[in-house]
């Protein structure tokens, strides 16, 4: 297909799933833009559509299927892409897109896309995805969780040279961003196999950062926060967040599911790094219910999140996922009980995350802006609370000012602006 002569191609991208898939599109978004093209929201109408697709879980697979529809029935005519991991691991099974490319053919849409296009009359500045840059340093995962299959779908992993990393970042900073997120599939391996590692990374790119950025990591596993990792929480360029996957608390359910921590390990990591610093906020994933998984199990990780004290849980249910050992487990939960548990669990984070949300308040906090409107700007901490400051701010989408907590407002931190 071809745009109509006499405009730019509009493409509408499309995500779901994981920080990584984000950072992907995100440099599409900019190929795409430099070279001419419109890179348009999804609910605006357009001539390609690409679609970014997760498998994490069974539902992730089916959520795919339900967003072709979705795109399909908004836009009958557009040219649709599908890539992703579900691609991977479900390969042949989808017929209603007209062109699929794998995660390891990833570079090749930006081309496959401007071969569409009208010869391009001029570059275009790339329009931000997100007011923060996220940036994917890591890929692939050689761990082999019993429940998952993305090991599969995006192969072992492989890391981003620092070089380049670096250049990501200035390049991102002089864009405006006042936010970096460093993005991995398993984040917590970068360097391994070209002879470093994260910390060393990080502390490279903090100093790059100056006064007016600060560094942000999407996920690591707890097994994977180094002690020169926790040294670096104290850091003012680095965010006092971070994301933690749980999955459970308990050590057997922690076996059986081959993860590389222990509770007591990862107790032991979320204190150090209250330690270093004590404005340090979680966040985490729980899969509840998983085969096996005992009501003794399930009080361990409602014992861990009160402990742990988490601002913010993604829980959800485990399902069985073709292709895993875990679908193979026998002893599943019934689907009452499991409801139930997932339940008393998002209770559990919800209430943990109340609690976070008054400690915060009557505190001096630094935001990265997502949203400016006339009358009131919101954002995200270094913690990660969300903020809103209302009135005419004098604040920049992308930019970092400091603000107080004034009080809570639902599951945001009402603020007044310090400095802009």
């Amino acid at each position: 297909m071809n745009a109509p002569a006499g405009r730019p191609l509009r493409v509408a991208l499309t995500v779901l799933g994981c920080k990584v898939n984000f950072a992907e599109m995100a440099e599409l978004a900019g190929k795409l833009a430099a070279c001419g093209c419109d890179v348009v929201p999804e609910s605006e109408t357009a001539d390609v559509r690409v679609l970014n697709s997760c498998t994490v879980t069974a539902q992730a697979d089916a959520t795919t299927r339900q967003r072709i529809r979705r795109l399909r029935r908004l836009d009958p005519a557009a040219h649709l892409v599908l890539t992703g991991c579900s691609v991977d691991a479900n390969p042949g099974a989808y017929t209603a897109v007209d062109s699929v490319f794998a995660n390891p053919d990833k570079d090749s849409i930006a081309a496959h896309v401007l071969a569409m296009r009208p010869a391009a009359e001029r570059s275009r500045d790339a329009p931000a995805m997100r007011s923060r840059a996220f940036i994917k340093v890591q890929d692939g995962c050689d761990h082999r969780c019993t429940y998952c299959i993305v090991w599969q779908a995006r192969g072992p992993s492989t890391s981003v040279p620092a070089r380049t990393v670096h250049d990501r970042v200035r390049q991102a900073i002089d864009a405006g961003h006042g936010e970096v997120v460093l993005c991995g599939v398993d984040l917590g391996s970068y360097g391994r196999d070209i002879g470093t590692n994260l910390a060393t990374l990080v502390a490279s790119l903090v100093d790059v950062c100056g006064s007016g950025a600060r560094v942000r990591l999407s996920s690591i596993n707890a097994n994977d926060v180094s002690p020169a990792l926790i040294a670096l929480n104290g850091h003012p360029r680095l965010c006092s967040h971070w994301h933690m996957p749980l999955q459970s608390g308990s050590d057997p359910v922690l076996r059986a599911m081959h993860r590389g921590y222990r509770r007591a390990q990862y107790l032991r990591v979320a204190h150090a790094l209250r330690e270093a610093n004590p404005a340090t906020e979680f966040t985490t994933d729980i899969m509840v219910a998983f085969p096996g998984e005992t009501e003794d199990d399930h009080a361990q990780t409602l014992s861990l999140v009160d402990e742990v004290g988490f601002l913010q849980g993604h829980v959800f249910r485990w399902s069985p996922r073709p292709g895993t050992p875990a679908s193979a487990i026998g002893r599943r939960v019934d689907d009452a009980t499991a409801r139930r548990r997932s339940a008393e669990v998002r209770r559990a984070t919800r209430r943990s995350g109340a609690r976070s949300l008054t400690r915060a308040c009557g505190r001096e906090h630094e935001v990265a802006w997502d949203v400016v409107e006339k009358h009131s700007a919101h954002g995200l901490t270094a913690g990660y609370h969300e903020v809103i400051v209302e009135g005419d701010a004098a604040v920049r989408q992308g930019g970092l000012d400091l603000v107080r907590a004034e009080s809570v407002l639902g599951d945001r931190l009402r603020c007044t602006l310090l400095r802009s």
